[in-house]
């Protein structure tokens, strides 16, 4: 690349503001293809509503430690936010926050399959969660228990593989066209449809389970109406 060509990328702050424009160009795009996927975006937004609506106690609070609460708080912000990324076109890092929802998903499931292990859970110390409850001791637990794995092993490794660990074959943002990855979000619609199952197979299941806990039938009843139409 010649010294001309380097003079073309903008710096500072005007760096930063061309970002803001590609990136509302790329959700525009984005907004326009989201006719290809009724399903997804019934799901999302109804699993989103019941995460708030737990979260912010808005059928009425229990006045408890509110740990659950803050839970689904956490899963909403990660969830919300991996919807903003996709359609941004950042596919990757949209994988990497649907990672730690997976994580989340598997730790309320565990609440209903091994509530001692659940309840060692909510005492433990930083140290204590590290040796046993990490993402896989959880996972571990859940076969023990006979609970519901939301993910599973192979699943956990391909999105560390694919999305948050840099290897010698990694290319980022690399879900249509052949070549070294891209810098920056760019539209795919490849990359779309991936995060948009892959959000939507993670957020559903934790909502129901949500749902279940606070009793919001209404919400379970409408996200079962639509689930066996999603796509796996």
């Amino acid at each position: 690349m010649s010294h001309e060509q380097l003079q073309t990328l903008v710096r500072g702050q005007d760096h930063l503001d061309r970002l803001l424009i590609g990136t509302s160009e790329t959700r525009a795009t984005s907004t326009d293809n989201l006719r290809n996927y009724a399903v997804q975006t019934v799901l999302l937004g109804t699993s989103l509503t019941a995460l708030f609506e737990a979260a912010t106690c808005h059928r009425g609070c229990s006045h408890g430690p509110h740990v659950l609460e803050a839970v689904c708080a956490r899963a909403y912000n990660l969830a919300a936010s991996a919807y903003l990324l996709a359609m941004s076109g950042f596919y990757d890092e949209s994988a990497n926050l649907v990672r730690s929802i997976g994580e989340i998903a598997n730790l309320v499931s565990l609440s209903s399959s091994d509530p001692v292990f659940f309840q060692d859970w909510l005492t433990s110390d930083p140290g204590t969660r590290k040796k046993r409850f990490s993402p896989v001791k959880v996972r571990m637990a859940l076969e023990r228990s006979g609970g519901i794995q939301i993910v599973d092993q192979d699943w956990y490794t391909r999105f560390c593989e694919g999305y948050t660990h840099i290897t010698p074959t990694t290319k980022p943002g690399m879900h249509n066209d052949v070549g070294r990855g891209n810098a920056g979000g760019v539209f795919q619609a490849d990359g779309m449809r991936l995060m948009l199952d892959e959000l939507a197979n993670t957020v559903v299941p934790l909502a129901m389970m949500v749902c279940a806990f606070f009793k919001f039938d209404d919400l379970l009843a409408e996200l079962t109406r639509n689930i066996d139409t999603l796509t796996p």
